[in-house]
């Protein structure tokens, strides 16, 4: 049998990476994302950054997405649990051993996060990989503020209304790096590791004790939190 050339070989070669990339990609519509978080705050010492939680959870399936988010040790956790059909999100605060919940109606956005309405989003071309996917770019400005800054998402993961409740639901992919304000702190986060699980059910399981309380309750807890 007669070898092939060199410069054809590796093309096959190339070729079949890029194609079993692709395939790796084909229909994901569950698994688990972790998110580095950094703070673009002036004004926070050393001592108050390395208390607050440095990473975010994100489970998801085509029915249900959790963000889960836990600061200074597990001693307070922050779940967002969205339900892509319903378009709402119930939130779950742990602060040592008190658990609060707060419901959201339906398209309202997901407690505690600034709702950023005057978010203007213009789309690019350019684009980038982030935690193995392929993350197209768009340009955020928030006139208010006159903040500026680039986010990037990916379509590469299936999900249907995947930012119904949060300040992106103009973004039609899974936010892969962005920014968001919880309530005096200024966040972004960037995918570090995508994790293949099975579609099992992460909707919330309350505490025979949690309190429902509102949203600004909810939101004045947390702020008395993280001061």
């Amino acid at each position: 049998m007669k070898k092939l050339p060199v410069k054809l070989a590796i093309l096959l070669s190339v070729l079949s990476v890029s194609c079993r990339n692709q395939a790796d990609h084909a229909g994901i519509t569950s698994g688990r994302i972790d998110y580095q978080i950094t703070y673009l705050n002036d004004d926070l010492d050393k001592k108050t950054r390395n208390i607050l939680p440095s990473k975010m959870k994100l489970y998801f399936n085509n029915k249900h997405a959790s963000n889960n988010i836990e600061g200074f040790m597990g001693m307070y956790k922050l779940n967002a649990f969205t339900n892509f059909h319903t378009r709402k999100c119930s939130t779950l605060l742990k602060v040592f051993d008190q658990h609060y919940t707060f419901k959201g109606s339906r398209d309202e956005q997901m407690c505690c996060f600034d709702t950023m309405d005057d978010m203007e989003i213009t789309e690019t071309d350019e684009t980038k990989m982030i935690a193995g996917f392929e993350c197209r770019k768009a340009i955020v400005r928030l006139p208010s503020s006159n903040e500026l800054y680039n986010i990037y998402y990916t379509n590469q993961i299936t999900l249907k209304h995947p930012n119904a409740t949060n300040p992106y639901r103009k973004i039609k992919g899974v936010l892969m790096e962005f920014e968001l304000k919880l309530v005096h702190l200024n966040m972004r986060f960037v995918a570090e590791s995508y994790h293949n699980l099975d579609s099992s059910d992460i909707e919330p399981r309350l505490n025979d004790e949690c309190k429902q309380v509102s949203r600004s309750q909810m939101t004045q807890i947390l702020n008395k939190l993280l001061q």
